[in-house]
């Protein structure tokens, strides 16, 4: 069985949705899993009028824009309220969903001031998310960022999971003092890894500059970007965690895996 059963997409219309409708339906279709595509208005309680025919139009048109990609089944749902709060809790319903939603907003300040959907479900979330940032023309590359830890091992093992379904080659990515350093836990991480095919990894040691800004440096190398949730909430969030640093100023598509429940 696949790592994830259902896929999770939100949408407003937005460029930025539009984006994740484009990822949602590519990891729907390689793993043949269904789609939920979800939008919410602000307005609670009003359930009539332009808002509710704002959300059916976006819906209807990401509907259809997953079926043309290849997904074969397609669920719709408009509701009111608050769009982080009932993502997570549609996720949450069902075990092993992936979420996927936009992730441009996650680099603005402002926007994490203000606390946009990206942000509030970057940290609350109980299951996995992928926060899109570009379309790749074909999935190439993906790095399974890993520190040694027994949690990183969770998120590298899903990582291998996707980037094998998604026929790209997976990358253990490790940030170290030197090569040498880097080099040795990437070795450790391997003996530990129960994967169907362990030749396919590539190594990629990152040195120089702190661990966060090494891998947010090294995005452009891949499409998707696997790190564990660690540090996304509780006082190593503010503190700075390099999963919290690396989900707000990374350029490439994220998967942020739940590490931590």
């Amino acid at each position: 069985m696949g790592c994830y059963q259902r896929i999770v997409v939100g949408t407003n219309g937005s460029e930025s949705a539009q984006t994740a409708i484009a990822v949602a339906g590519e990891f729907a279709t390689r793993l043949g899993v269904p789609v939920s595509v979800v939008s919410v208005w602000k307005d609670a309680g009003r359930k009539s009028g332009t808002d509710a025919e704002w959300a059916e139009d976006n819906t209807g048109a990401a509907a259809q824009a997953l079926l043309d990609g290849g997904a074969t089944e397609v669920e719709r749902a408009e509701l009111d309220g608050t769009a982080g709060a009932i993502l997570l809790d549609i996720a949450e319903r069902q075990p092993r969903t992936l979420l996927v939603i936009g992730g441009g907003s996650l680099g603005s300040s402002k926007a994490r001031l203000l606390g946009s959907t990206a942000n509030h479900v970057s940290h609350h979330s109980q299951t996995d998310v992928v926060f899109t940032r570009k379309i790749p023309k074909r999935w190439t590359t993906v790095g399974l960022t890993t520190d040694g830890s027994v949690s990183s091992l969770t998120a590298v093992h899903r990582g291998y999971d996707i980037a094998r379904a998604l026929g790209a080659r997976p990358f253990l990515v490790t940030a170290a003092k030197t090569d040498d350093d880097g080099a040795d836990t990437l070795i450790d991480v391997e003996a530990e890894l129960t994967v169907e095919e362990p030749e396919l990894f590539g190594r990629d040691v990152l040195t120089g500059v702190p661990a966060a800004e090494a891998i947010c440096n090294s995005a452009w190398k891949y499409d998707l970007v696997v790190i564990g949730n660690r540090g996304m909430s509780g006082p190593a969030r503010l503190l700075g965690s390099v999963a919290n640093k690396v989900t707000h100023d990374i350029d490439t598509n994220l998967l942020l895996v739940n590490t931590t429940h």
